[in-house]
């Protein structure tokens, strides 16, 4: 009785899985599909998912992205790349060092705890509540539309939430090895660098990526704040409507387009991102 139960429930919570992960990856499925149809395909009044079965699969979207016509979806790439990558080293940089003082000192007049909600409450409040601001301040100092104005913007966007990330984990790390790196000459910044850092590399790695994919992701500050010349993806995608209506085809190829360097990381980091989770750097 008991081991029929046992396969009862080992079969039921197969079929969830199965279901969820159906749920979950079809909307990925569908618009690689799409991506690789007609307009004409896309509005049929029937979906079509089923390629040479269904309809025949074209690369004009994906030619368009290369094309010189879309040879700009490449440029917004270069941006997103370059805002999201400076934004996400330089948010970790400094985050790491707020989290250490948070995790090895002691502060008199606030507490490490307030210090600490005081940050994460940074990430709070919507973000359009300072767009305003951010757009008179950046026009006042010439700034708008340029990848550095990005930069700063994605770092004090994320360093709040790297720093709530790495203060637990650096409160994991056991402090004699950095005793004893000071007992052998390190100052306090050289042992935070040559030794507390190393050791850190998991959550550090777990703290970057999320850095990483917020900035890659964001849309609402590269609409408010740049014109052209720093235009990211996001934000050439969300125009992809004509007269006619979205080019759901184009949409779709861009979309895929955009998740490529998210997930490459992803690959590349996987046993870090594993590590850094199960040591402490997101409870």
């Amino acid at each position: 009785m008991n081991l029929e139960k046992t396969w009862v429930g080992t079969v039921l919570v197969y079929l969830i899985l199965i279901a969820w992960s159906f749920f979950t990856l079809f909307p990925l499925y569908f618009s690689i599909i799409i991506s690789f149809q007609t307009t004409l395909d896309v509005y049929s009044v029937t979906p079509k998912f089923l390629p040479f079965i269904d309809f025949t699969p074209t690369l004009a979207s994906w030619t368009g992205i290369s094309t010189a016509a879309g040879g700009r979806i490449l440029k917004f790439g270069r941006n997103s790349l370059v805002t999201a990558l400076g934004g996400a080293t330089g948010a970790t940089l400094l985050g790491a060092m707020a989290a250490y003082g948070l995790a090895r000192f002691r502060f008199r007049r606030w507490k490490n705890e307030d210090i600490g909600f005081f940050f994460i409450s940074q990430r709070m409040f919507p973000p359009i509540a300072v767009a305003v601001p951010y757009f008179i301040l950046f026009n006042s100092l010439g700034m708008l539309d340029k990848l550095s104005t990005m930069i700063l913007i994605y770092m004090a966007m994320n360093i709040p939430l790297v720093v709530w990330l790495l203060w637990d984990f650096f409160k994991e790390l056991p402090i004699e090895v950095e005793e004893a790196a000071l007992v052998d000459g390190c100052s306090r910044l050289g042992s935070f660098f040559r030794v507390t850092l190393p050791l850190a590399v998991p959550g550090l790695v777990v703290a970057f990526l999320f850095a990483f994919v917020f900035s890659w992701n964001e849309f609402l500050f590269a609409l408010t704040l740049t014109f052209e010349d720093a235009k990211t993806l996001p934000f050439q995608i969300a125009g992809n409507v004509t007269n006619t209506g979205p080019r759901y085809n184009d949409l779709a190829a861009q979309s895929i387009f955009v998740l490529l360097p998210p997930m490459i990381i992803a690959m590349f980091a996987g046993k870090y991102i594993v590590r850094g989770l199960t040591l402490g750097a997101v409870k």
